[in-house]
């Protein structure tokens, strides 16, 4: 009896402890939805937006759908408009470590899994680095993603930035959008990387990653400007310290979601510490508010229409300020699903693998698509919104 009255007190505690925790993050109202689809006919270009799927099954569905939905589009639109972006953490746990290291199979084949997926697409490829790919921030980070970045042009597609380099890089995808990508984890690697006199990269310093960044969507004209990045600068999943009652309760879900193990009043110590900023790879960390902070401040003048992330294993569409619109797409694993919360703008969230799709019109029009995967693995259109009619 004592021992029942014990374990009852830790988890009576435990769950006011998450109450409180879940009642500071403060209530959220639903955003006033969206038209679900543009009214035109018109299409110029596709732009398929799936991050943090480096740690595939073999084979994995999720990837031959995704595969097979821009190889539709590459029917209609030709190549050259067509795209698939993968938005970071491309290979779990460590990138692609050296030939020698036991693991480098394994590494080669995670990445091969998505390349051979956009050769089978038939669309251009780009990858862009997230903090897995830079070593998960180990001191070989850069030599890594150096690594990467050959290992992928010589498939085919591209690593951008390339090399570790901040960015931005920028590219046109039809006649109606232009892409920019960072590499954001730049900013928060504690390791060696390029930056200063000595740097091979245009951008040698956060100033100039900055001020370059400002100039590009200055510059974007009348085509609709798409900044991607790994690090999400909005987000209801843990990476956003959004935790709620069972995140306290079963803490080991974060690494495996079937892993509903109790620790009452334990299990509530890492999200309470994350929420204070324990993590730099999380977005109250000191690093990481400094990034967002930068990066907002350069959209300022001329604000993104989306601003797309993975890093947390989620879908997620936030109405925003610094931009438009928020995208979190890092759902590519089925295996490293997590959770999500709303937070102010939430349009739609779900932790269900799948990827999202920008559909763009020679008039103007961006229709945004949230795919997910049926239980026979055909995927199915979980969200659609007319982000500009």
């Amino acid at each position: 009896m004592k021992a029942g009255r014990v374990l009852a007190s830790l988890l009576g505690s435990s769950l006011l402890i998450a109450l409180v925790a879940e009642f500071s993050n403060g209530a959220t109202a639903p955003a006033e939805p969206l038209p679900e689809r543009c009214a035109t006919a018109t299409e110029d270009a596709t732009l398929f937006l799936v991050g943090d799927a480096g740690a595939p099954r073999t084979p994995e569905p999720l990837l031959e759908a995704l595969a097979a939905d821009a190889s539709a589009r590459v029917a209609a639109l030709g190549a050259a408009n067509v795209a698939i972006a993968f938005l970071g953490d491309n290979v779990y746990p460590h990138g692609l470590r050296a030939p020698d290291h036991p693991e480098r199979a394994q590494d080669e084949a995670r990445l091969l899994s998505q390349l051979d997926a956009v050769r089978a697409s038939g669309a251009r490829g780009w990858f862009v680095p997230g903090n897995h790919d830079w070593e998960n921030g180990g001191e070989a980070g850069w030599e890594t993603l150096q690594r990467t970045t050959r290992f992928v042009a010589a498939r085919g597609a591209r690593v951008v930035p390339p090399n570790g380099c901040p960015g931005p890089v920028v590219l046109p995808l039809g006649a109606s959008a232009s892409l920019v990508f960072l590499d954001t984890q730049w900013w928060l690697h504690a390791g060696p990387k390029p930056q200063g006199d000595d740097s091979p990269c245009a951008a040698r310093s956060e100033r100039e990653v900055t001020d370059a960044l400002a100039q590009a969507l200055r510059e974007s004209g009348d085509r609709h400007a798409i900044v991607m990045g790994h690090h999400p600068l909005v987000s209801g999943g843990p990476h956003g310290a959004r935790f709620g009652w069972k995140e306290h309760l079963f803490p080991l879900r974060e690494a495996h979601r079937l892993a509903w193990l109790p620790l009452p009043i334990v299990g509530s110590t890492w999200p309470l510490l994350r929420v204070a900023g324990a993590s730099d790879q999380d977005l109250p960390g000191t690093a990481y508010r400094h990034l967002a902070a930068a990066l907002e401040a350069a959209f300022a003048e001329a604000p993104p229409l989306v601003y797309a992330a993975g890093h947390d294993h989620t879908l997620q569409a936030i109405r925003g300020a610094s931009a438009r619109f928020h995208l979190v797409s890092g759902a590519g694993s089925e295996r490293n699903l997590t959770w999500v919360h709303p937070v102010a703008g939430t349009l739609y969230a779900d932790a269900v693998p799948g990827w999202a799709r920008l559909d763009f019109a020679t008039d103007g029009a961006v229709a945004a698509t949230f795919r997910t995967l049926a239980a026979a693995g055909a995927p199915q259109d979980a969200y659609r919104a007319c982000l500009v009619p």
